[in-house]
């Protein structure tokens, strides 16, 4: 690429499971986000912010000083977050986001946290998915996630926890 062109900005999106599993998996999992980071020259990160995957992946973002957007689902998300721990990390995570996207439903939903995945997906031009390849429990699961961002043809890494494989869909 000479001088004259610019580079197309980057954006990749989280989708995954709230629970990651042991101390060991999630460095692990760390891991692998950090350096899919840097292997795709990524500039922004896109998340909903929710427990688990999305949190860990802002984590990554922020230890390697790049920015990320915060998609809320819906007035009244942060009453999702079951602990006062779990909820304190989502306000740190939100005060810290570069940019805050609040979708217009007023309650928590699986129609909202399937439109914030959708969101992700649409804005991002990859997406990275923390999962363990089963079907969704409810709309919105990253099942349902990763099958709306291969519809519309974008890149998914497959990061799954159980099997501690990571590859392209």
């Amino acid at each position: 690429m000479d001088a004259s062109e610019t580079r197309k900005i980057m954006k990749i999106g989280i989708t995954g499971h709230q629970n990651l599993g042991s101390a060991e998996t999630i460095t692990w999992l760390s891991n692998v986000l950090r350096s899919a980071i840097r292997q795709n020259n990524i500039d922004f990160g896109l998340s909903s912010l929710a427990v688990g995957a999305d949190q860990l992946f802002v984590e990554v973002l922020k230890d390697m000083h790049m920015r990320y957007i915060a998609i809320i689902p819906c007035d009244g998300y942060e009453q999702t977050f079951t602990t006062s721990i779990d909820r304190e990390k989502y306000n740190s995570l939100l005060q810290t986001a570069f940019e805050i996207v609040n979708l217009p439903f007023d309650k928590p939903s699986e129609e909202a946290f399937y439109e914030a995945g959708k969101q992700i997906a649409s804005n991002s031009n990859m997406i990275i998915a923390i999962w363990n390849g089963q079907p969704a429990k409810g709309l919105g699961g990253t099942a349902d996630i990763v099958k709306f961002a291969l519809s519309i043809k974008r890149s998914v890494l497959h990061i799954n926890p159980i099997t501690r494989t990571a590859s392209m869909l």
